[in-house]
């Protein structure tokens, strides 16, 4: 499956477009390199933190919490060079985020975050887990068609900050901080 950015248009002109954009990109990131845990994220630099806007496990990661951000390879990489970020093991992960060891225990050893761009800067992420060794150079290049999407979703969730966790609660300000 290769994005339709005509049906993807259309999407967003539909209320509620962003969570129906976002859904199209989902499926079709999900169809080029499964994700078995897919998070959102918005980040506010100013206080060097992100916050989860969508979550397919709330349970595990729920929305609207905040997640400590780190000057590290993954900064570098998507917050800086505006480029994914994957991993095949969990060494790798475990040099990037402080909650590796729960991502280990949920039974995730590889991860691709992939970075929407706008404007010159990242904002927002889709952030994908697997099992070990499985986000390849191919699948992440795969999942990188979708970035014009992921851009289209966040760029409408900008738009409406009533849906901005798509779960119906609007970001307000509250929230766990993770790390």
């Amino acid at each position: 499956m290769t994005p339709d950015l005509e049906h993807a248009f259309g999407l967003a002109q539909a209320p509620e477009g962003a969570l129906a954009v976002f859904a199209y990109c989902r499926e079709g990131i999900n169809q080029a390199a499964p994700s078995l845990l897919t998070t959102a994220s918005v980040y506010d630099l100013a206080n060097m933190r992100s916050r989860r806007v969508w979550t397919d496990d709330p349970a595990a990661y729920p929305a609207g919490n905040f997640k400590r951000l780190d000057r590290n390879r993954f900064f570098e990489l998507v917050i800086e060079g505006r480029r994914p970020f994957h991993s095949t093991s969990i060494e790798e992960i475990a040099g990037v985020f402080f909650d590796w060891e729960k991502i280990q225990a949920l039974g995730f050893e590889s991860n691709l975050n992939l970075p929407a761009v706008a404007n010159g800067r990242v904002i927002g992420t889709i952030n994908l887990l697997n099992r070990k060794g499985f986000y390849t150079p191919e699948r992440v290049a795969a999942a990188m068609r979708w970035q014009p999407v992921a851009m289209l979703a966040f760029l409408l969730l900008q738009q409406d900050p009533g849906i901005a966790n798509f779960h119906g609660d609007a970001v307000d300000g509250t929230g766990l901080t993770e790390g």
